[in-house]
């Protein structure tokens, strides 16, 4: 039975949301609109949500390609998996702050939420690097992945030009 491959397109959502979340906590600071605070919340709410499931599908994903994976690209798992881990709680955490800072309308608690939203972007965005090395460089959960060598006439002269090259 082969698996369902969930973790790619929830992923996409776990990182666009945070961004969105992002944009609307930048105009609820430029304009003091408590309406984009309000939206704000509600897709970080969301957002923790996705990010949950993502983490989730990552991992046991994670664990069926593990060892078909070269060491080099196991480290590079390892450390998207930790990145995945930090960036899920992180943005649980910030949620629930964000949700007592709507309630309460405190400044200090909004600037918080900016700053934290900033810095899970910085995460999720070395994440996505991580997980498109993953896939476009190593071909993790790539059907038939073998470098790109089918696609030539014959691979065995790309081969010699590369030992030459050494």
């Amino acid at each position: 039975m082969e698996s369902i491959l969930l973790h790619p397109p929830l992923v996409h959502f776990a990182i666009v949301l945070p961004m969105v979340a992002l944009i609307f906590q930048l105009a609820y600071s430029a304009t003091n609109n408590y309406l984009y605070s309000q939206w704000s919340a509600r897709i970080l709410i969301i957002a923790a949500l996705v990010m949950i499931g993502a983490w989730y599908t990552g991992g046991a994903e994670g664990k069926e390609i593990y060892p078909l994976l070269t060491e080099n690209a196991q480290e590079v798992l390892k450390q998207h998996k930790s990145l995945g881990l930090i960036a899920m709680i992180s943005i649980i955490v910030l949620a629930v702050v964000k949700f007592i800072a709507c309630k309460a309308k405190n400044v200090i608690l909004e600037t918080l939420v900016f700053i934290g939203l900033l810095g899970i972007a910085s995460i999720l965005a070395y994440q996505g690097l991580l997980g498109g090395e993953l896939v476009y460089k190593h071909g993790a959960n790539v059907q038939k992945h073998s470098d790109g060598l089918d696609c030539l006439d014959d691979p065995s002269l790309y081969l010699e030009d590369e030992e030459s090259e050494e």
